[in-house]
């Protein structure tokens, strides 16, 4: 999202942190009960607005609400329990609300149910050795149900008997009578990720708890951006974010390096008051050597290894081809040591917190991420929750069922509270990062492929295009003499297309 909206929100004050609410409680809950099927009165007076999310919408009628899932095209409707079934085209699946037995195949979506404090529906876990929330740990030990995965006859009798089955949006499921698919880890911001509170929430009629803790986040992480890209708007560390894939039969034995340019990615990384790599020129993703690889990092700064096989510096120095680290520390990534992966919180069987808690606490993962490239700005002693810097040996913190203290609670947002912060002055010296003019012209090329320049409603006509192009320009203050010719361009070959 644009700084300056971040900066505006963060001018409004942050709300005060929520106090966990047991599961048990109807607080912020609406409709708890069913009603007669001649009940026309609207059932549902506080409503969800959906703001950055772009794969799902919402809309609500008096006494039943329809969601949709962009990604997958699905349509569901959730009817109050005791209303009459209503009609509505194309919708896939019919679900009476609030619902009180749930099952999920995904870990991102239990943390949504923790979050909002409705842990207590699940019934049936699929992926159960993945789980590292303790409390859901805690609960698979007593009162949830792993998913039979050897028996699908058994494993259908377990959905069919649940309201509702969650599942990813390309996970596969025969059963079409109750399974939702939802594509929150595919949506393109991580306030917009962070905003699919609101879809689940509309199962359980929980939209003041989603409400309330999505408008703290938003307004959290608005801080944090204003803060770190105020005090690093001009001189940014360089992140890049990789994986190595060894050789398996999935990829014909060949091995491959790789850089992702995920737009959420480029979202919080800017607003950490950072840059991405090389979002100006062509983007190779995909490389089939090391050494070309290693070429494409060579002005990195950070690194964010995301591969399912380095657990250690070692392991991704020999991933990535560097065999002797004296000879390669031309590369700044390798000369600071600044090579995280955002492992640091894994369950015994090795499951990542990295796959559940961000996806919800946006204002967490954006403080975690400020921490990484800005270390002691946040706070003097700051340790990330998420990300370790393998070159300084950072060990794993592995959590259990023992560190639950209420599996029943609603889940905490564990970022802090940015107006409680005691941010340091930045002492940027590092001549290996960008500059106001590189940042700026980086930035505007990116916010041009997403605007109404190219997308937009009147990306058509040369007038809608001046117009979105004017406002986008309207939006940076002081831009540089190169970005402004940056635009100047990008505007005369759109409108000659």
């Amino acid at each position: 999202m644009k700084l300056q909206a971040l900066a505006t929100l963060a001018a409004v004050g942050l709300a005060s942190s929520a106090q966990a609410a047991t599961a048990n409680s109807i607080a912020g809950l609406q409709s708890t009960s069913c009603i007669s099927s001649s009940e026309t009165s609207d059932q549902y007076p506080t409503k969800a607005e959906v703001k950055y999310a772009t794969l799902f919408t919402i809309e609500y009628q008096n006494t039943y609400k329809v969601l949709s899932d962009l990604s997958s095209n699905n349509t569901y409707v959730l009817y109050q329990c005791g209303s009459t079934k209503p009609a509505v085209a194309d919708a896939q699946v019919f679900i009476q609300i609030p619902v009180n037995t749930t099952a999920s195949w995904s870990t991102s979506v239990n943390v949504f149910i923790q979050a909002l404090g409705m842990q207590n529906t699940l019934q049936d876990l699929g992926t159960a050795s993945s789980v590292v929330s303790p409390c859901l740990q805690e609960l698979l030990e007593s009162v949830i149900q792993p998913f039979n995965d050897s028996n699908e006859t058994a494993a259908d009798a377990q959905e069919l008997a649940n309201d509702v089955v969650f599942n990813m949006v390309d996970g596969e499921d025969d059963n079409t009578n109750n399974t939702v698919f939802s594509s929150e880890y595919l949506d393109s911001s991580v306030l917009g990720r962070a905003e699919w509170l609101k879809f689940f929430a509309a199962f359980f009629n929980a939209e003041e708890r989603a409400n309330d803790l999505f408008d703290q986040i938003e307004s959290n992480y608005a801080c944090l951006a204003s803060k770190a890209t105020a005090e690093y708007n001009d001189i940014r560390p360089v992140v890049a974010w990789t994986s190595y894939a060894a050789p398996t039969e999935y990829n014909n034995n060949t091995a491959y390096w790789q850089i992702s340019y995920a737009d959420y990615k480029y979202d919080i990384v800017r607003d950490a008051g950072a840059r991405m790599l090389n979002t100006t020129g062509p983007q190779a993703t995909i490389f089939s050597t090391a050494q070309a690889f290693l070429d494409a990092l060579e002005d990195v700064d950070i690194v964010v290894d995301e591969s399912f096989v380095a657990y250690s510096y070692s392991d991704l120095l020999s991933n990535y081809g560097v065999s002797d680290t004296s000879t390669d520390s031309s590369y700044p990534w390798i000369a600071a040591g600044r090579v995280f992966r955002p492992d640091r919180i894994q369950s015994t069987a090795g499951g990542s917190s990295w796959f559940e808690t961000p996806y919800v606490f946006a204002d967490a993962l954006l403080q975690d991420l400020i921490g990484v490239a800005h270390p002691g700005f946040v706070d003097a002693g700051y340790q990330p929750i998420w990300f370790r810097n393998l070159a300084a040996n950072d060990s794993v913190s592995v959590v259990t069922a023992a560190n639950c203290t209420d599996m029943y609670a609603q889940l905490a947002d564990p970022a802090q509270q940015c107006s409680s912060l005691d941010f340091q002055s930045a002492n940027p010296s590092n001549s290996a990062y960008l500059d106001v003019d590189e940042n700026q012209t980086q930035d505007l090329i990116y916010d041009i492929s997403k605007s109404d320049i190219v997308n937009g409603d009147d990306g058509d006509s040369a007038g809608g295009k001046s117009s979105a192009a004017s406002q986008l320009l309207a939006s940076y203050n002081g831009l540089s003499a190169i970005a402004s010719l940056v635009l100047a361009a990008a505007a005369t070959a759109l409108f000659s297309s």
